[in-house]
């Protein structure tokens, strides 16, 4: 006989998203989105040069001094952490809207890069974003665990 009830229960549709991991999943798949979207139309006319030359192998790892504007695209949209930031909100959202707990050590790992990020280049607005994110991630953790310990 099990003290504490493991299984899940889906949460309705109006409940989900109080959970504070829900949150920080919400603002996670936001500031993925964002940063991809607006770093791509930032770059527009250097996305239109790279269609133009040809999209397949247009982006080296060396760049040139001429292949430096296409690289510098890349890695600022979709070859940044705005996608996979995406894909962890999207996968924490799953999770809630589930009824499954988040753990802790996931919010508590987010916290710990951006804090190195924001050491090394500075704190910015997407510094103290993944920060929030983080710190969602993590109380939601703590408390979901608290709430399924009594």
């Amino acid at each position: 006989m099990a003290f504490i009830d493991t299984t899940s229960t889906p949460s309705t549709s109006r409940v989900w998203w109080r959970d504070l991991s829900a949150a920080g999943g919400l603002l996670a798949i936001g500031g993925g989105v964002f940063h991809t979207v607006v770093s791509a139309v930032m770059r527009r006319d250097v996305w239109a040069q790279i269609a133009d030359d040809g999209f397949f192998k247009t982006i080296s790892l060396n760049p040139s001094a001429d292949q430096l504007a296409a690289a510098e695209a890349f890695w600022f949209s979709p070859g940044s952490f705005g996608v996979p930031l995406l894909l962890l909100g999207s996968l924490v959202t799953w999770l809630t809207r589930r009824g499954h707990r988040v753990p802790g050590w996931l919010g508590g790992g987010l916290v710990a890069w951006a804090l190195l990020i924001g050491l090394l280049s500075g704190f910015d607005g997407g510094t103290f974003a993944l920060l929030t994110v983080g710190g969602l991630l993590a109380a939601g953790g703590w408390t979901s665990r608290r709430r399924l310990e009594r």
